[in-house]
């Protein structure tokens, strides 16, 4: 039975570089799905001089709740109309009702400028995976059903056969990042039905790993590959100082071309891309 492969670059709207990146990989090579931020800087220019170029592109949206202006004006986790928030800031927060609200109301409002921009949206997930935050998660699956979005990302990684396959490039960090979601995930609607490709190499994804993933697992017909391409060297020093130095540091890593070039991989070529 031949693979089935949705190839998704996350992060489309947040840079010039990741714009660039993701067309050219989607017309030159195999990438299939990119996910948009619908309130960062590039938004306009992936909506205008991207996505309509790219004809084969399916694009879902990249809820944002860690970085850039809010879309949502009073919303109550912002500090002064930005979403400086973490993965566990927004965890541990203490989930009021005005809380529940403001995160509600932010997300469908990304949803929404996403849509209203003539979008067919095709999935959703979540910038540094804020959508597998249990309490965020059953916002984000409610607004699915409401605006008809048909597949959330979800974090269908076995830890270890990933581990057998990732574990000896994989960062602590990494590692501790899949334990967590797995178990965030517990308490999460999941459906199971679709593989995860790699919450342990995440960031940092070569080809040798992928490839020999994709031979030898067994578990999933359908494994959704996540990579963040970008052309860093097409943003300018003036954008990195509107960024949170951890965001200069993601983009500024090699590992950004280095997944970019993953684009283009021949091998692809053996699997069915969705």
């Amino acid at each position: 039975m031949v693979k089935k492969l949705i190839i998704n670059a996350d992060d489309l709207g947040f840079s010039l570089g990741v714009n660039k990146a993701i067309l050219e990989a989607s017309n030159k090579g195999f990438l299939s799905h990119a996910s948009l931020m619908a309130n960062t800087e590039y938004f306009n220019h992936a909506i205008e001089e991207i996505i309509p170029q790219c004809k084969n592109l399916k694009v879902g949206v990249h809820v944002n709740l860690t970085c850039s202006k809010a879309l949502f004006p009073t919303n109550v986790v912002t500090e002064k109309g930005f979403l400086n928030n973490t993965f566990v800031s927004l965890l541990f927060k203490i989930k009021s009702k005005k809380v529940l609200e403001s995160l509600e109301s932010e997300i469908e409002m990304q949803i929404l400028k996403i849509k209203n921009a003539g979008i067919e949206i095709s999935h959703i997930d979540g910038h540094e995976h804020v959508h597998i935050i249990p309490s965020i998660n059953k916002i984000v699956r409610k607004l699915a059903k409401k605006h008809r979005i048909s597949r959330i990302r979800e974090i269908n990684e076995g830890f270890f056969e990933s581990w057998k396959f990732n574990g000896k490039t994989a960062s602590f960090s990494n590692i501790l990042k899949l334990f967590l979601l797995k178990f965030l995930s517990l308490f999460n609607e999941n459906s199971g039905d679709t593989g995860f490709y790699s919450m342990l190499n995440t960031c940092e994804i070569n080809g040798f790993n992928l490839f020999q993933f994709l031979k030898n697992s067994r578990k999933y017909e359908t494994v959704e590959v996540m990579l963040h391409p970008a052309l860093s060297d097409l943003d300018s020093p003036e954008y990195y100082q509107t960024l949170h130095p951890r965001f200069v540091s993601f983009f500024q890593n090699s590992s950004r071309k280095s997944e970019f070039d993953l684009c283009f991989d021949e091998r692809f070529k053996e699997y069915e891309i969705l």
